[in-house]
């Protein structure tokens, strides 16, 4: 019989959206380029992208990337670290993440900040928050 020891720690929730700031002013069209961009590293990573939204910040943009299904923390951190995330964020997020920090993930904005939508794709079955009737 194999036995567990407790260590007090409850396990972290997977993550469905991965959060990525970016400190730069870009064209639009570099915008649309990178939410392709995004699509194809997460399904290189067996990951798939159901919507891309960004704000504006004073230094840039953030991107919310919603994706299906929910990864581990460590691979959602290494995955917003490949689509560019702020490195010293990504440092940030990996000692919340080693220390089992549940809100390890997060992004300031302000209230009322306006999102716009660069991608929406259709949602997987069974994920649909308001189903059809």
């Amino acid at each position: 019989m194999k036995t567990t020891r407790k260590t007090g720690r409850t396990p972290m929730s997977k993550v469905s959206v991965l959060k990525i700031d970016k400190d730069c002013q870009v064209d639009y069209s570099l915008i649309r380029d990178y939410a392709n961009a995004v699509k194809e590293v997460c399904r290189i990573k067996g990951v798939k992208v159901t919507s891309v939204e960004l704000t504006r910040t004073q230094k840039g943009q953030h991107f919310y990337i919603r994706i299906h299904p929910p990864v581990r923390a460590h691979l959602a951190n290494a995955l917003q670290w490949l689509l560019g995330d702020d490195p010293r964020r990504f440092d940030y997020n990996r000692a919340r993440i080693r220390s089992r920090y549940p809100d390890w993930n997060k992004l300031f904005e302000d209230l009322g900040r306006r999102f716009w939508v660069l991608y929406r794709g259709k949602v997987p079955a069974g994920t649909r928050k308001n189903k059809k009737r």
